[in-house]
């Protein structure tokens, strides 16, 4: 049975400050601090999005070895996210303070958008959290921050045989965007698991829902852009600021 997280009595690191030196740099969704899918994300990463560690949910219900790798992917990155741009480095004459205006600018120039009922879904060999019906202005707001954001970014590396299971035209988005799910190929989800086995994804969907049907049921409201930073080692990003829609 899952457990409630309890905050670590360790000293919490701050934001990320403006004179830190990233790798690369992101734009997500993150639930706003407070909210119940933010406390949810806390426990179920064990990492709040500012970089605060906790103790994460009880794995006592899984028997199974691999367990302890079920939530690492997102986690790794930021904990609780949705991806609206992915990690991506700056041109040479790209600076932090630039991005950052833009983003501040961008999301005052936008409005929140409520994503309706979610589920759990699989996405691949991932579990999502999804809007049940589509929303085209996720869609559209995720397009316009790839466009907004594409003068910021360096020329993606040369994709390898990695990614031969991708289609021609997601290969084609990948090399041009360095994603291969953005523009036509864009659908919001936050992202609960790394990849796993068939048999892991139903155990996993099928303990995480009671915890879930609430929020799923409510739905979430996107109202805010965050951006991140990536060292390129191996700690997760850092939270450089959360910037809400609509100012």
């Amino acid at each position: 049975m899952l457990n409630c997280a309890q905050v670590d009595t360790q000293p919490q690191k701050g934001l990320a400050s403006s004179a830190s030196s990233f790798a690369r740099y992101a734009i997500y969704y993150t639930p706003q601090p407070g909210s119940p899918l933010a406390a949810f994300g806390r426990s179920w990463f064990g990492r709040a999005n500012d970089g605060a560690t906790l103790q994460a949910f009880s794995t006592a219900g899984f028997t199974d070895s691999g367990v302890a790798k079920i939530s690492a992917l997102p986690g790794r990155y930021t904990g609780l996210h949705a991806l609206f741009l992915a990690p991506f480095a700056l041109r040479e004459d790209a600076v932090l303070d630039d991005v950052r205006t833009r983003l501040i600018n961008f999301a005052a120039h936008r409005k929140a958008v409520e994503t309706g009922p979610l589920t759990l879904a699989r996405a691949g060999r991932y579990l999502v959290l999804r809007p049940v019906e589509p929303k085209p202005a996720l869609d559209w707001l995720a397009a316009q921050c790839v466009n907004a954001f594409e003068t910021f970014a360096a020329e993606p590396d040369e994709i390898g045989d990695e990614h031969r299971h991708l289609s021609p035209y997601q290969r084609l988005l990948l090399r041009s965007f360095g994603h291969p799910q953005v523009m036509s190929e864009y659908r919001f989800s936050i992202a609960l698991t790394g990849p796993l086995d068939s048999a892991h994804l139903e155990r996993v969907s099928q303990a995480l829902w009671p915890v879930l049907e609430d929020i799923c049921a409510e739905g979430v409201t996107v109202d805010g852009l965050s951006l991140f930073g990536d060292t390129s080692g191996r700690t997760p990003m850092r939270l450089i600021g959360r910037y809400k829609l609509g100012g």
